[in-house]
């Protein structure tokens, strides 16, 4: 089990982390690449960018959301993503094992400041999932990636939790520890290639949209051909 622990803590950790990196930087320059050459092809070049902006922000604080019958979901949702990402970047033991990788630090929570954001993080995450079975029409639109990837969020929480307060786990220390790390291994492999690339990429969704309704110059008369509409009025 030792030999298993130190190969998750070195080598498979460091792998886990170029794949990242790599991945998000290889996504982050197909999506550049593609919003300009769309850029380029547009009959009408004038983009809002301040509204697309603001519109952008809107996804990081959905005010909008907070209202209707996806107020639960909504709130669960923020819980979920800025807990996640507060615990994951400022968690002592994870800001040891940057540095001791790439020689960088930063300040880190309190052990009870990160005992709290855990339990609300993994509380939202588990909302999440009662929600989703809960209501028909997102059980009918998920598929398994999107089950399995809030299942591997909890993964890492719940057992991280349990890192840290081994006196409470029903498994021994080294093998909680071991989930903990294979399943964030896991999932930092998988966030350039799954929907969870949608934290990287937000910024650029709206630009997308809003080039797709630019279209090409005389795009609405192949329209009308290709409809069997030829000089029709629209």
């Amino acid at each position: 089990m030792e030999s298993t622990l130190s190969f998750a803590r070195g080598p498979l950790l460091s792998f886990a982390f170029a794949v990242f990196f790599l991945g998000l930087v290889r996504q982050v320059g197909l999506t550049l690449a593609e919003l300009v050459r769309a850029y380029s092809r547009a009959g009408d070049q004038v983009i809002p960018f301040g509204r697309l902006f603001r519109q952008s922000l809107g996804w990081i604080f959905p005010v909008n959301g907070l209202r209707g019958t996806r107020i639960p979901y909504t709130i669960a949702s923020v819980v979920f993503h800025v807990g996640m990402l507060l615990v994951s970047l400022f968690l002592a033991g994870h800001v040891q094992l940057i540095k001791k990788g790439i020689g960088i630090a930063w300040h880190t929570l309190t052990p009870a400041i990160a005992d709290v954001l855990t339990l609300i993080t993994l509380a939202a995450l588990i909302a999440l999932l009662l929600l989703r079975l809960a209501d028909r029409a997102a059980r009918f639109l998920s598929g398994f990636q999107d089950w399995f990837l809030l299942v591997l969020c909890i993964v890492p929480v719940l057992s991280g939790y349990y890192v840290a307060h081994p006196a409470g786990s029903l498994l021994p220390h080294t093998l909680t520890y071991l989930i903990h790390l294979l399943s964030a291994e896991l999932l930092l492999i998988l966030i350039p290639f799954t929907k969870l690339a949608h934290v990287f990429l937000f910024p650029f969704t709206r630009i997308s949209w809003e080039l797709g309704w630019h279209f090409v110059p005389g795009a609405g008369e192949r329209v009308r051909i290709a409809l069997g509409k030829e000089g029709e009025p629209v």
